[in-house]
């Protein structure tokens, strides 16, 4: 019987849109090569500011310092933060399940402390989550598996009795040798999502 539902965060309840993001360092003269190299294969993890490696202060200096740019801290980290928008069908269903108040419901997922600030203010749904599990206080990222160890102790969680939504199928299939059950998120069927879902809930 699935007790506990966990949800991760980017492409699942929020839309990560990392156009509007380029756009803003575009008009700050950083081209699309300065992007690309600075960020290919996701950089910005590997400097360690999701993994809790380092500060916001220290991550936003790298950025600034590796784009070669001339915005003030503030101006990048509001621009850092301006990718995200509402994924209506999953915020509906978060409000669903906690008026159902049938399962606990909780967040895993690879963010930063200024996306999660930036996530948790702008979208009230997500606060509806009984507990967090970030990967930059767990000191590790999907789909490595001590984060999945880390999480099941932090949540105080049976792994048998939770079912986990991801929109990366290595991050499913982490969970999965884990214990813990899986669907994983295609936002563009959500109603296929929905059907599956709803299986897992009727066990």
């Amino acid at each position: 019987m699935i007790r506990n539902v966990i949800f991760d965060l980017g492409n699942v309840l929020v839309n990560v849109e990392y156009e509007r993001f380029i756009v803003k360092l575009k008009q700050n003269g950083v081209s699309d090569e300065q992007y690309m190299n600075f960020f290919k294969g996701g950089n910005y993890r590997l400097l360690g500011y999701e993994s809790g490696d380092i500060s916001t202060e220290e991550f936003v200096t790298k950025c600034l310092t590796g784009l070669n740019l001339k915005m003030e801290h503030d101006e990048y980290a509001n621009a850092f933060n301006d990718m995200f928008t509402e994924i209506e069908p999953m915020s509906s269903l978060v409000r669903r399940l906690k008026m159902e108040n049938k399962y606990r419901l909780f967040l895993l997922s690879n963010t930063s402390p200024l996306h999660f600030e930036y996530i948790t203010k702008q979208y009230d749904y997500v606060n509806l989550l009984e507990k967090f599990a970030l990967s930059y206080e767990l000191n590790s990222l999907k789909p490595d598996d001590i984060i999945y160890e880390r999480t099941i102790e932090h949540l105080g969680i049976v792994p048998g009795e939770s079912l986990f939504i991801d929109d990366l199928t290595e991050n499913c299939e982490a969970a999965e040798r884990h214990g813990i059950k899986t669907v994983c998120y295609n936002k563009k069927d959500h109603a296929g999502f929905e059907k599956e879902f709803e299986k897992y809930l009727s066990l």
